[in-house]
C-alpha cells in the first residue's frame, strides 16, 4: 500500500510541475520602412504600400502565412556611377500581440544599382542582412515561463527595374516585398505549487518513507 501511496504522490507532483502550452498563434502589430535612399546621391528609390501598414496573422489557421508589404522601385532611367554604391534600408516590425514579446524586430539591408553582362543589363538590387530573417520570442511576462515562444519573420529581397541598356523605370517593374510569418513553437510554462501544497507533498513523502522503513524492520 505504501508504494502505491508514493506513486500517487509522485504523480501529483508531476502534474503540479507539468509544462503547459499557451497556444499563442496570433501575431498583430505594424510595420514601418524606417530608412531607404529617397534622394541623390545613390539609386533613388520609391515605395508604394500594397495595403495597410498593420498586420494580423493567425497561424493556427495556416502556417506559414505571407503578408505583402510594398513595391520597391526607381524612376531613374539609367545607372550613374553614384548609383552603384550601397545604401542602407531598414524595416521595423512592432508587435502588439502576443504579449510579453521581445520586439520590435528590425531587419536591415542594402540597395544599389548593378550592371550585368558588361553593362548591357541594368537593375537595382535589394539585399537583406541574415537573409532577411529575424526571430520574435514571447511569453516573458509570465513568471512561470520555461521556454519562450518562437516565430521566424522573413522578408524577401531581389532585383527591380531590370532593363536593357538602362532601367525600366516605374512601379510596374518594381520588386514586391512580402513578409513571411512562420511559427516555430509556443511558450511553455511550469505551474508552481502553493506553499501549502509543497508542505503537503513533502510531508506525504516523509510519511511514506517512514512506513517503508517500518515494514522493512518488521520483515527483518
Amino acid at each position: 500500500m505504501s508504494m502505491k501511496f508514493v506513486a500517487a504522490l509522485a504523480a501529483t507532483a508531476g502534474l503540479a510541475l507539468a509544462a503547459t502550452q499557451a497556444n499563442a498563434t496570433v501575431f498583430a502589430g505594424n510595420w514601418e520602412l524606417t530608412t531607404y535612399q529617397a534622394s541623390d546621391p545613390g539609386l533613388v528609390l520609391n515605395v508604394y504600400n500594397i495595403g495597410s501598414t498593420s498586420f494580423n496573422v493567425d497561424l493556427s489557421a495556416q502556417d506559414p502565412q505571407y503578408d505583402p508589404l510594398f513595391y520597391l522601385y526607381t524612376n531613374e532611367t539609367h545607372l550613374n556611377p553614384d548609383d552603384l554604391a550601397a545604401s542602407q534600408i531598414s524595416l521595423k516590425f512592432t508587435f502588439t500581440s502576443p504579449d510579453g514579446n521581445d520586439g520590435p524586430l528590425v531587419i536591415g539591408g542594402t540597395t544599389q544599382g548593378s550592371y550585368e553582362f558588361f553593362g548591357l543589363v541594368q537593375n537595382g538590387q535589394l539585399t537583406w542582412a541574415n537573409g532577411g530573417q529575424a526571430q520574435l520570442q514571447w511569453g516573458f511576462n509570465d513568471p512561470n515561463l520555461i521556454t519562450p515562444g518562437i516565430m521566424t519573420l522573413s522578408v524577401n529581397g531581389g532585383e527591380f527595374n531590370e532593363g536593357f541598356l538602362g532601367l525600366n523605370e516605374g512601379k510596374h517593374h518594381g520588386l514586391k516585398v512580402k513578409a513571411k510569418f512562420d511559427w516555430d513553437q509556443d511558450p511553455t510554462f511550469g505551474v508552481v505549487p502553493e506553499p501549502g501544497t509543497w508542505a503537503l507533498m513533502i510531508g506525504g513523502f516523509g510519511m511514506a518513507g517512514a512506513m517503508i522503513r517500518r515494514r522493512r524492520a518488521i520483515a527483518a
